[in-house]
């Protein structure tokens, strides 16, 4: 009885595990704020279009300097390349076309101007 209490229990976690993967999307990454300002708009969008997408932190979501988010795609979205637009607190932005969400991971938005992509 102890036996098959525990491959159910395995079961159930084994499943919770492949559900809980499957609502992550492929190009789910983090972004890293290395400036001296508040980030409080990113805007992705496929770089094959031609308008900027909602904004992924939400109405409410900031990123202060130092901090990080994690942006999460549906497991449905397969597009492999984007364009990002990152809005300051002073209204500043910077963008960047055509990044390869498929082999980048992590995205640091640096004080000059440039970002890294790991």
């Amino acid at each position: 009885m102890a036996k098959i209490f525990r491959v159910l229990i395995l079961t159930a976690a084994l499943m919770l595990i492949s559900q809980t993967s499957a609502l992550a999307g492929a190009q789910d990454f983090a972004i890293v704020n290395n400036t001296g300002s508040t980030i409080h708009h990113i805007f992705c969008s496929r770089a094959d279009t031609n308008n900027w997408e909602e904004d992924v932190l939400g109405e409410t979501g900031v990123i202060a300097p130092g901090e990080y988010a994690t942006i999460t795609f549906n497991a449905a979205e397969r597009g492999q390349y984007w364009d990002f637009r990152v809005v300051f607190d002073n209204g500043a932005d910077l963008y960047w076309e055509d990044i390869d969400l498929l082999s980048v991971s992590v995205i640091t938005v640096n004080s000059d101007g440039t970002a890294d992509f790991e």
